[in-house]
């Protein structure tokens, strides 16, 4: 959606009715268009021009704060065992109750999103309502009325699942109709299903837009998002039918490297069904502050440090999963624009790991609050497992497999073998700053295989620390640089790649290392050593039935999907969040697995609050 630039107001951000009290006048806002005299929906909407401005003042909204920034991230991840607040203790507190399920109705997340999302659906009902009598070409009228019908759908899904049954509005309303009551949440459901297929009725296939149309709504979209409603609803034939829709419609294929979908230029790739467009233009205008909340904070300072890929996370990728590498970046790792540039540890944080998939450069223009990252709401790897888990529910235990196992293949990236070690590689100023020699290998490791004592196989990770006026780095306390693989020579990860390829399963593979090792003074010591190693498949194809296989499936969402934002409502919906969240170490309570209303919507349209709260 790189075309949709139009302002976008922050009047969502206010304790607003449910209605939000927004009169037919707001439309000037909702339409960035300058008014003469007073404008209202039948002088505006006369032409195919206006009908389209309006459609994207509605798309406009998925980059607003109150939709998809700090309080989306919170309900989301953070309130998950994927993810824990970050930043520093003291900062966001209401950020932190949902972090460890002390959320009560006055917190800031539920004021934020509840009206953001209510405002989307406005400016949604009043395109339904006015495109309609504009003058202009049926095909597009019709198209515009679908993209509509498809945004409001997806704001009314977020709405259903976090707060259960709410205010159902489909049509702008007068003044005396701005107070309404809850609509059960079988209603909701039905409204979200009856725009979604009216929509996979007219929109086009991804390959039918131009090119000035990519991002927009398409059939494919359409049909992906109706069959995770319908997964949800528990309607899980009708799931798996339109997941195949997706599937078989040749509009779409995984993007061969896991890594380069979360780039620039992975932006509306193959593997793209649909996802939120921001682009950092120059006088800025086209962005969202998503990637600057969870962006690296300290230095290079480029975020504020939020929403953090939690050791519980980190911990359950299986070994070697070169997913584990593009979804958390660590301190000492070299950001992933190729700048050679450094993340160091930041001591004032609790959880020194960062969402990569949010990852912005230093270099945007005006600063990281305008980045141009897309947000990757449906891609084709969730369709797939959409499709398998939906497979397996209803029986069909071959088919589940066949998607499941597609997911895994993409994620090895060409490689069959492992030896459970996550490779990186380390910078030239930290191994000129710890005495390596500067020609030779820099491939260092994190860690292998973390058993209870952190590490395994006798392989040490890194270790920092940071002098007292936080300048970093002052010492590396322990690293082991990966010199050759069975005598094979690695100067860099893909040596390391290629010279594991060869290798059989239950193999012993000999390491040779270089332990290196910095004292509080700065001296460094070098020791060579070799370690033994047991070669495995990395990420083998699953062949497992019954309840295995199921349990596999949610694996595979799991880390395919981490920190996109999907974990939350996913455990909610399986029925695992109470045995889930306490194994993270978080206080359990039934009522958790909804969200309450606003106090301020409970108080101005007396609105009826959910048990617990």
């Amino acid at each position: 959606m790189k075309i949709f630039k139009h302002s976008t107001s922050r009047a969502a951000r206010a304790g607003l009715g449910v209605l939000l009290a927004l009169s037919l006048a707001g439309c000037r806002d909702f339409l960035s268009t300058q008014p003469q005299g007073q404008l209202t929906s039948a002088s505006f909407f006369q032409t195919a021009d206006q009908a389209v401005q309006a459609t994207n003042a509605t798309y406009s909204m998925l980059r607003d704060w109150s939709v998809h920034v700090f309080a989306w991230i919170g309900m989301t991840d953070i309130v998950s065992d994927d993810a824990t607040k970050g930043s520093i203790p003291g900062d966001a507190s209401f950020l932190g109750d949902l972090d460890n399920l002390s959320f009560d109705p006055g917190n800031i997340a539920f004021s934020t999103t509840w009206p953001g999302y209510y405002q989307g659906i406005y400016r949604a009902n009043v395109a339904i309502q006015n495109i309609p009598s504009a003058n202009m070409d049926a095909t597009l009228k019709a198209r515009l009325i679908g993209e509509n019908k498809f945004l409001r759908a997806y704001f009314y899904f977020f709405l259903v699942r976090a707060y259960g049954g709410v205010p159902l509005i489909t049509q702008p309303l007068l003044p005396s109709q701005y107070t309404q009551k809850r609509a059960p949440r079988d209603s909701v459901y039905a409204q979200i299903e009856r725009d979604l297929n009216d929509a996979i009725a007219v929109l086009p296939l991804k390959s039918e837009y131009s090119a000035a149309d990519v991002g927009r709504a398409t059939k494919g979209a359409a049909q992906a998002l109706l069959a995770k409603v319908e997964l949800f609803e528990g309607k899980y034939q009708q799931a798996l039918t339109n997941a195949q829709a997706v599937i078989n419609s040749g509009q779409y294929a995984l993007d061969p490297d896991y890594a380069t979908i979360f780039t620039q230029a992975g932006e509306n790739s193959p593997e793209s069904v649909f996802e939120v467009g921001s682009v950092a233009l120059e006088q800025g205008g086209g962005a969202t502050q998503w990637a600057q909340v969870q962006g690296v904070r300290g230095i290079p300072n480029i975020g504020w440090g939020f929403n953090d890929p939690s050791p519980d996370l980190e911990a359950s990728y299986e070994p070697g999963d070169p997913r584990l590498q593009a979804t958390i970046l660590y301190p000492w790792e070299m950001l992933p624009d190729g700048s050679g540039r450094i993340v160091y540890q930041n001591p004032n944080m609790t959880n020194n790991r960062y969402n990569q998939k949010a990852f912005t450069s230093p270099d945007t223009p005006l600063g990281s609050g305008n980045s141009g990252v897309d947000i990757r709401l449906i891609r084709y790897a969730d369709v797939l497992l959409v499709g398998a888990e939906a497979a397996y529910r209803t029986g069909d235990q071959g088919t589940a497999t066949s998607y499941l196992n597609q997911v895994r293949e993409r994620a090895r990236g060409g490689r069959t073998m492992t030896l459970g070690i996550t490779p990186e590689m380390l910078s030239d100023s930290i191994a000129a700053e710890v005495g390596l020699p500067s020609v030779g290998s820099r491939v260092f490791i994190r860690y292998v295989n973390p058993s209870t004592d952190g590490y395994a196989n006798g392989l040490r990770g890194m270790i920092t620390e940071v002098d007292d006026n936080n300048t970093p780095p002052v010492r590396v306390d322990t690293m082991d640089v990966i010199q050759t693989v069975d005598g094979t020579a690695v100067t860099t990860p893909q040596d390391y790649f290629a010279a594991v390829e060869t290798k059989s399963a239950g193999s012993t593979v000999v390491l040779g290392i270089t332990r290196v090792m910095q004292a509080a003074d700065g001296s460094v010591a070098l020791q060579p050593m070799t370690v033994s190693v047991t070669a495995m498949k990395l990420l083998p194809d699953v062949t497992a039935t019954g309840d295995a296989l199921l349990t596999a499936i949610l694996h595979e969402r799991r880390h395919e999907l981490a920190m996109e934002q999907h974990r939350w409502f996913d455990i909610i919906r399986q029925g695992r969040a109470d045995s889930l969240m306490t194994a993270a170490g978080k206080s359990w309570n039934p009522r958790d697995t909804i969200f309450p209303i606003p106090s301020g919507e409970i108080e101005l349209a007396g609105l009826s609050q959910n048990p617990g709260y």
